[in-house]
């Protein structure tokens, strides 16, 4: 009885606490204050630490790795570093906040990095061992000046092989994720489900839909939403979401996951960049995740 109670106990006090924060924000507002505005940030800022070197430091290998990784890949102040983005390579440089997730998931797979002469023989032998026709073959492994066309690498080379095995679970998440970030003094808020929402509860979902005044166009919030999201860009970047309907409120990009070789020698990160995505590849140099290459593959 007496946990029960203790557990009621801290619901309410972490409802109330999420209301009071909220209430700051909505004041905020309605004052038309940046001052307040900034505080609010201020308070998130100091309400979620990022990890310490201390506490980084007693975690097992996967885990350390990982928040290793993902600090020499955040760097929304360099973002042309990892394909650029539709909306410009500058799309932080006003802002004092970087909203960073909160949460990231792991994967493990035999082999990541693949040299041109490596990725030319699997695709040879692939196309070999599975590519009956005879004069397909030819067809596919026809050379232009010694190489195989980008489309054939694309489809039969060892890649596609990835994007299957991250279909399974996930070998490790993280839940709790308060990756330390080095981005030109900008300060970090981690987005835990209190915040998104708050940000959520606050912007209303006031829009127009996917397509409104033409094919490409995308949903877009309006009215008093569209109001708040400018409200709060003085200390942040937004996004509304491109199909309609939502939020996206990280800074990005966000990694939907790493994926490490078994050696950790190796990480591929699947990424977002706002209405992209794409996959990054790092190495392990004596110790420091280095940033191999980058490349978008997809827009919405």
């Amino acid at each position: 009885m007496k946990a029960l109670f203790i557990i009621l106990l801290s619901l309410v006090i972490t409802v109330a606490n999420t209301q009071n924060v909220g209430k700051l924000l909505e004041k905020a507002y309605k004052k038309e204050s940046p001052e307040m505005l900034h505080q609010f940030f201020l308070n998130w800022n100091k309400e979620i630490q990022p990890i310490s070197e201390k506490e980084l430091s007693t975690l097992n290998d996967t885990i350390r790795n990982t928040y290793n990784v993902f600090t020499a890949f955040y760097k929304p102040q360099s973002i042309d570093s990892l394909g650029g983005s539709e909306w410009g390579n500058s799309i932080y440089d006003n802002v004092e906040f970087l909203v960073v997730q909160n949460s990231i998931k792991i994967y493990f797979d035999e082999k990541l990095f693949w040299s041109e002469q490596e990725t030319d023989k699997y695709i040879v032998d692939f196309i070999k061992s599975n590519v009956i026709d005879t004069a397909l073959q030819n067809l596919l492994l026809k050379r232009t000046e010694g190489k195989l066309s980008e489309n054939v690498i694309d489809r039969y080379g060892p890649k596609r092989k990835i994007y299957f095995e991250r279909n399974v679970p996930p070998v490790d998440s993280i839940v709790n994720f308060r990756p330390i970030i080095n981005c030109n003094g900008k300060r970090p808020v981690y987005l835990t489900t209190k915040y998104s929402d708050i940000l959520i509860n606050f912007l209303g979902n006031k829009h127009e839909h996917l397509g409104n005044g033409g094919i490409m166009t995308p949903a877009l919030a309006t009215k008093s939403s569209a109001n708040r999201k400018t409200f709060l860009e003085n200390q942040i970047k937004i996004w509304y979401g491109h199909w309609g309907g939502y939020w996206q409120l990280h800074s990005y990009p966000t990694a939907y996951a790493i994926t490490f070789d078994h050696e950790m020698q190796y990480a591929i990160i699947d990424f977002r960049m706002i209405y992209e995505g794409g996959e990054a590849l790092l190495k392990n140099v004596n110790g420091s995740w280095v940033l191999v290459s980058s490349e978008l593959t997809w827009i919405e």
